[in-house]
């Protein structure tokens, strides 16, 4: 009974952080709706759209054409964008200051 509570425990500890996981997507914005929030990026799957708010950094990298990084996290089922960060022609990725 102890280990199945300690478990218990040790889950839901944990779940916090499943939820709110960073993840990381590369690809070409295709464009940004500021009046909507979303930002539409294409990648190697196909288009993904990201939702952004005024907490979203590095929107200025968000130009239509541009190859990108971008960092986000799952809020109420929806990609929601952390930072943007512009692809180097030679491939390498800049840093998003913190």
């Amino acid at each position: 009974m102890i280990r199945k509570v300690t478990a218990m425990i040790f889950a839901l500890a944990l779940l916090p952080a499943l939820v709110f996981a960073e993840a990381e997507m590369r690809g070409t914005v295709v464009r940004m709706d500021k009046k909507q929030n979303h930002l539409v990026v294409k990648t190697d799957k196909g288009e993904e759209t990201l939702l952004i708010s005024g907490s979203s950094k590095g929107m200025d990298n968000a130009k239509e054409g541009a190859r990108v990084t971008i960092k986000f996290t799952e809020k109420d089922g929806q990609p929601k964008v952390i930072a943007v960060t512009r692809q180097e022609e030679s491939g390498t990725v800049q840093i998003a200051p913190r």
